[in-house]
């Protein structure tokens, strides 16, 4: 049972083996924590989509207008491009046209303008410093 009672030389041996281990892990793990920070290795970004809201109450006719609203705007903004390129000519009309076609093709008028309300819910109440006061919309 000699085990059970080493040597003094064998069991300081035995603690700078413990502690020669321990200082190795954590600077293994504090390696590993810097080069995380550096370089990183978390995922990317998350991609955010905002989603309209509308009341509870919203009628179908409403909702019908907002739609009518959107497309309204979405082919006024069409209209004017198209209007420009029509002032424009040879080359740039040509490679004008050819942007105005790739951006329709990846619904460029979609995601520019997602949501045109037909009539909105509510007034913002914006007060720009400096000019004459207004009472508050309620």
């Amino acid at each position: 049972m000699a085990f059970l009672d080493p040597p003094d030389a064998q069991a300081r041996r035995t603690r700078y083996w413990i502690g020669g281990g321990a200082v190795l892990a954590t600077a293994a793990i504090m390696t590993l924590f810097l080069i995380e920070s550096r370089w990183g290795y978390s995922k990317p970004d998350p991609i955010i989509i905002y989603a309209q809201s509308w009341k509870a109450d919203r009628s179908r006719e409403q909702a019908i207008a907002d739609t009518k609203a959107t497309k309204a705007a979405r082919e006024a903004k069409l209209a004017e491009a198209r209007a420009f390129i029509a002032t424009l000519q040879g080359q740039a009309k040509i490679d004008a046209q050819a942007q105005y076609d790739a951006y329709v093709e990846g619904g460029g008028a979609a995601k520019d303008i997602p949501y045109v309300a037909a009539q909105p819910a509510t007034q913002a109440i914006v007060r720009v410093p400096g000019q004459a006061s207004e009472p508050p919309i309620e």
